[in-house]
Parts: C-alpha cells; structure tokens; sequence
C-alpha cells in the first residue's frame, strides 16, 4: 500500500551556537541559540538520533511539535513560503 504525506508548513531558524549538554536538578538538554537571538534547550529525546550543530534547524510545526532537522534533511524537504 502506497502513502503520502499531507504538507506541513512549519517555522524554522537555523541554529547558530551549541552549547554543551549540561544535567542540573531542573533541566536537563542541550542549549542552543538560534538566527533570531533565541535561546532554547533541545531535550535528550530530541538529540537521541541526532547531536545538533550549527547550520541545523530548530523546526516548529502549526501544532506546537519542535524538533531538530539537520541542514541537508531540511533543505531538501522544506522551501519558504
């Protein structure tokens, strides 16, 4: 049986520094900061199949749903709107 994707627009930055992973009682993640100036903190789940780096993508999809996509993946899958 044959399947397709329905098309997901998404938000994505690309991201422009990695910090190291660091454990504290309150979070555990990788920070990264982002080409608007944002600082997030990407989960072990979302690094457990990839360890970010600069030029990959933090990618929000329409339902709140973040990820990581590295620069290939996502260049190849995604265009602007």
């Amino acid at each position: 049986m044959k399947y397709v994707a329905n098309p997901v627009e998404v938000d994505a930055l690309a991201i422009t520094h990695v910090e190291p992973v660091f454990h504290s009682p309150r979070r555990v993640g990788t920070p990264l900061r982002l080409e608007d100036g944002t600082h997030v903190v990407a989960s072990p789940e979302m690094t457990s199949r990839m360890t970010p780096k600069i030029g990959d993508y933090w990618v929000v999809q329409s339902d709140g749903y973040a990820y990581l996509n590295p620069k290939d993946v996502f260049e190849r899958k995604y265009r602007p709107v």
